[in-house]
């Protein structure tokens, strides 16, 4: 019998949102970071990482991510959320569901990180897994509270039912069962609802693991503070991380 073929997720970047806390003239992936969008950075890792099939969801000016993509990345599949001004990220993800076929590899745009982060996350064991970090300061967290090696709740307030263990990074792997409990809670959440509420409805009876990094390297760029601390300090470690072999590939 040939033995069965694992195929790398499909990744869907979720780029749909007005960034509206940043106050910049254009998406928040097409932000610069050492003279390169960080679009284009998380785009060029995850081809470094194996992934061959990309889709992006667009929706607040999406025209500046057209044409980057067509001139830079054009086999990237651009998909639109018509409701990004009245939707959460998780319409944004379900868009894709329904337009993909097998597992996906959910990537926030607005992500600065190592190298070494989508290469841990797909050399996880469980098709459905959340990367984590240690605890960053960036004054916008979204903690990971989990039992054992599995996420029990997400959440950006204070939590009891299980031990905080790290952040969010915003890199996440789910199979194609947990997509369809996804659609099926669709209704029951508000509009507004993101991907990390979509997780927390279905994660007590969809287990969900959680693959610690207590020392990546990697922020969200949502402010301009995000921005500054991002270009001063977190990009310098990033460019001396990446220039390091990975001790646990």
């Amino acid at each position: 019998m040939s033995p069965v073929v694992s195929l790398p997720p499909c990744a869907v970047i979720l780029a749909a949102g007005l960034g509206s806390r940043l106050q910049a003239d254009r998406p928040k992936g097409l932000v610069e970071i050492g003279d390169r969008p960080i679009l284009g950075r998380s785009l060029a890792l995850l081809h470094a990482a194996g992934v061959t099939e990309i889709v992006i969801v667009v929706g607040w000016r999406q025209e500046a991510y057209r044409a980057y993509l067509a001139a830079q990345f054009p086999a990237v599949r651009v998909l639109e959320n018509p409701d990004f001004s009245g939707t959460g990220s998780l319409a944004s993800l379900l868009i894709a569901a329904r337009a993909t076929a097998g597992d996906v590899l959910v990537v926030e745009s607005d992500l600065l990180y190592e190298r070494r982060a989508p290469a841990r996350l797909l050399a996880a064991p469980g098709r459905d897994t959340l990367l984590a970090s240690g605890f960053t300061a960036s004054d916008d967290e979204v903690w990971v509270h989990a039992r054992g090696s599995r996420l029990a709740h997400l959440s950006k307030r204070p939590w009891t039912g299980a031990p905080r263990c790290g952040e969010l990074v915003g890199l996440t792997r789910l199979s194609r069962p947990a997509l369809t409990r996804l659609l099926a809670v669709e209704a029951t959440l508000p509009p507004g609802a993101h991907y990390e509420d979509g997780l927390n409805a279905i994660c007590d009876a969809h287990p969900i693991d959680v693959c610690l990094v207590e020392d990546l390297q990697w922020c969200e760029i949502d402010t301009p503070e995000h921005l500054r601390r991002a270009r001063e300090q977190v990009w310098p470690r990033i460019q001396v991380r990446d220039q390091t072999p990975d001790p646990q590939p």
